[in-house]
């Protein structure tokens, strides 16, 4: 019994061995390659005319010792099945070949449509970041137009002026520190802010609003957000970003802006120590310091 069933295992394995061969074969003859796609088809062709010509030579050689109606029977017979087996084959790779030119057809049309996506995506972040770089242009050149002048006539043009609004600033909230009571710090700051923006609205009014601009533009673009608010950051002066601290915290045009500052830590670069009062800092996020935030900031 061990025996027996050791040889059935062992005709079971050949068998299964050679049906796999087989299988490999049929799929070399069916599958064409990609340089070779009409090879198979090319030996079809070949094979049927061998077919041919073989079984007519045969029946050419025995035509002395039949009739024509014997040997026309014997090469129908003979090569019918012969042809058909072959036209099927034929049909068979035609149609492999054609699923084959069908599938690569289908990743190239997603190649292109990938190439397409990635070009209109850098098509429009181009657009974005054209649109923000002329955007701090133009904020440069409202900056440039600003002129300050004093008592004197002596002219302050540009960048220079936030230094003058500043002290200014400073000017009106520490005048007005002596006759009020030190608890009351933060009013004393909104009477001084209020005070200096209606002097300087003029100034001031189309800076902010472009600035604030700016930066939502960048707030509802998809790309990433960090490399242009470095940008921007890069381009404010410490007196700027105190004039835009106070702005946010003491007045009430400021209020749409401040969570954006919050958001972006758009005040990372700026001085604290040069704040009017330190109770002031507890007036804004500390997520709008960035990386300066640590317990010497007041936190709210």
């Amino acid at each position: 019994m061990k025996k027996t069933s050791s040889r059935f295992s062992f005709i079971k394995e050949t068998l299964a061995t050679r049906v796999r061969r087989g299988y490999r074969c049929f799929l070399g003859i069916v599958i064409p390659g990609r340089k070779t796609n009409f090879r198979a088809l090319y030996f079809l062709l070949l094979a049927a005319a061998l077919a041919i010509a073989a079984v007519f030579f045969v029946n050419l050689f025995s035509i002395g010792t039949s009739s024509f109606g014997e040997w026309g029977d014997f090469f129908g017979g003979v090569l019918n099945p012969i042809l058909t087996f072959l036209t099927f084959m034929g049909l068979l790779i035609t149609i492999v070949i054609q699923q084959t030119e069908l599938k690569e057809s289908r990743i190239e049309l997603k190649r292109s449509a990938d190439a397409l996506t990635e070009q209109v995506k850098n098509s429009n972040k181009q657009s974005f970041e054209s649109t923000f770089f002329k955007m701090l242009d133009t904020h440069s050149g409202i900056v440039e137009s600003i002129d300050l002048s004093d008592k004197d006539s002596n002219i302050t043009k540009g960048r220079d002026c936030f230094t003058v609004f500043y002290r200014r600033l400073e000017r009106k909230y520490y005048d007005r520190m002596p006759l009020t009571p030190i608890d009351h710090n933060f009013i004393i700051l909104k009477r001084s802010y209020k005070e200096f923006w209606l002097e300087h609205q003029h100034e001031l009014g189309h800076y902010f609003r472009f600035l604030y601009n700016i930066v939502r533009f960048i707030k509802e673009s998809e790309y990433e957000k960090s490399l242009y608010i470095r940008l921007i950051r890069a381009q404010l002066s410490d007196q700027e970003l105190l004039l835009i601290f106070y702005n946010c915290i003491a007045s009430e045009q400021g209020e749409r802006f401040k969570p954006l500052v919050e958001e972006f830590a758009l005040l990372d670069n700026m001085p604290t120590l040069r704040v009017l009062s330190a109770e002031h800092l507890a007036l804004i996020d500390g997520a709008a310091f960035g990386d300066q935030r640590s317990g010497t900031i007041p936190q709210l």
